[in-house]
């Protein structure tokens, strides 16, 4: 599901599945398409992918109708713009949290080529594109999604301001993805996430972001998240950014060598690494 379709799907607030993927082996290709994901998440802000890699990756994906959604380093037109032309089909941005820089991020991502004064006046309503250039920059951006990582107390204070910013053929932000660890260290409660106030806090925030008519989600980043993504589908959320590649194989392989384990009478290994993406 790639292009409008994906794009359609986020708007219609239809469930879309996917999952980080750091691995960047040309093996893990076939075993994704045989899980019939919606999308894969390439993560440029944490993930040290090889530029060129990380073009062929977006470019194999997108082939495999499998949308490849890469968020970038910095809330940066320039960077969206650059993941664009690697072959990102999504654009997901960290850490935003006022009108301004996701105005600029809405014109990266929907008005393109656009750039500078001219771009900057449209955005702003001082100008109004011609019903020919308007024609193009919808033509031309009709494939591009633009999601925005929730990520602090500010971001979720103003969701309602953001949700509301438009483009040229409807809203100019597609979608909300929950980042846990940075939102819960914002809201002074460092990576507590399955207390009573933090599900309180995202769960609110699926809700209103559903009530604005908006996709909404998360991505599970830390190892053993699973109860945590059920509960946002519980909740509503349509975007089920579930894990990692890496942190679900050690999920899965730390089980089943304490199952062989358990058979030899050896101590069972229950230490998890505290990464978080």
């Amino acid at each position: 599901m790639i292009g409008q379709e994906f794009r359609n799907a986020l708007r219609m607030g239809n469930p879309l599945y996917g999952t980080l993927l750091t691995s960047t082996s040309p093996k893990s290709f076939d075993v994704v398409l045989s899980l019939h994901l919606d999308f894969v998440f390439l993560c440029a802000e944490h993930v040290s992918y090889n530029p060129e890699t990380l073009s062929w990756m977006c470019r194999a994906f997108k082939a495999a109708d499998i949308n490849p959604v890469v968020r970038i380093l910095e809330p940066s037109p320039y960077l969206a713009t650059q993941a664009l032309d690697a072959g990102a089909g999504a654009i997901l941005v960290p850490y935003v949290e006022d009108v301004e820089e996701v105005l600029a991020l809405v014109g990266a991502v929907k008005y393109r080529p656009l750039k500078g004064k001219k771009l900057a006046r449209i955005l702003h309503g001082e100008e109004k594109p011609t019903e020919e250039l308007s024609q193009y920059l919808q033509k031309h951006n009709r494939n591009n999604s633009l999601l925005l990582n929730i990520e602090s107390e500010s971001a979720v204070k103003n969701l309602a301001n953001l949700a509301q910013i438009l483009s040229l053929d409807g809203p100019g932000v597609d979608g909300f993805v929950i980042g846990p660890h940075d939102l819960s260290t914002s809201y002074n409660m460092p990576e507590d996430y399955r207390s009573a106030d933090f599900m309180n806090l995202t769960i609110a925030l699926i809700q209103q972001a559903k009530s604005l008519g908006v996709a909404v989600g998360g991505h599970t980043g830390y190892r053993g998240s699973l109860d945590l993504q059920k509960d946002w589908v519980k909740a509503g959320a349509n975007i089920i950014l579930h894990c990692s590649d890496m942190l679900l194989f050690a999920d899965k392989l730390q089980s089943d060598l304490n199952e062989l384990r358990k058979i030899q009478g050896a101590e069972q290994i229950t230490q998890m690494n505290s990464e978080s993406i």
